[in-house]
């Protein structure tokens, strides 16, 4: 047996620590958690990084209020994709400010995923891996670029992943905390 784990196996495990830490609620004092809860929609193009094979998607997310010392942002989502397919998931970010108005933003996340034959990712679960480029145009309103990866980790032998690339808009829910 190797000492170190390898990609697919490491996606296994950052997906089952994220799943695990969701239920997780670390009170923030209110100079930790000044941004509020967000709700996201996005809508972008599947299969990115293959031309000619793009599917078109979109979906909507709840993002939570900031939570304890780590400022790690739950979320929980759900994703159409052209021809039937569809990706409910559960999430992790963090937001890294950059200024007053700029955020980069990781994701990892696991979820389950419906294959169809426009969209056949190998396998049910699926792990999402990413990042986000956002600006705070209006208010507390941000709008911004998001891609990241799907992929089984090897939970089946057919594990072809895809590359997503979203356009996103990010509303507060209510008042920072």
């Amino acid at each position: 047996m190797p000492a170190t784990l390898g990609p697919a196996r490491t996606s296994v495990v950052v997906g089952i620590v994220a799943l695990a830490a969701l239920p997780c609620r670390v009170p923030a004092s209110e100079s930790e958690a000044r941004e509020p809860p967000l709700l996201v929609g996005g809508a972008g193009q599947f299969n990115f990084v293959d031309s000619g094979d793009g599917l078109i998607g979109g979906g909507g997310e709840y993002r939570w209020a900031p939570l304890g010392r780590w400022k790690l942002i739950p979320a929980a989502g759900i994703t159409f994709v052209e021809g039937g397919s569809a990706y409910g998931y559960a999430a992790l970010h963090y937001d890294f400010r950059i200024g007053q108005s700029w955020f980069v933003t990781p994701v990892v996340g696991a979820g389950l995923f419906r294959n169809t034959d426009a969209l056949d990712l190998g396998h049910a679960v699926q792990f999402k891996t990413g990042l986000g480029i956002s600006l705070r145009v209006a208010g507390r309103i941000r709008i911004g670029l998001q891609g990241y990866h799907l992929s089984n980790a090897s939970l089946d032998d057919d594990n072809p992943g895809t590359e997503v690339l979203e356009l996103t808009v990010l509303v507060p829910v209510g008042a920072a905390r």
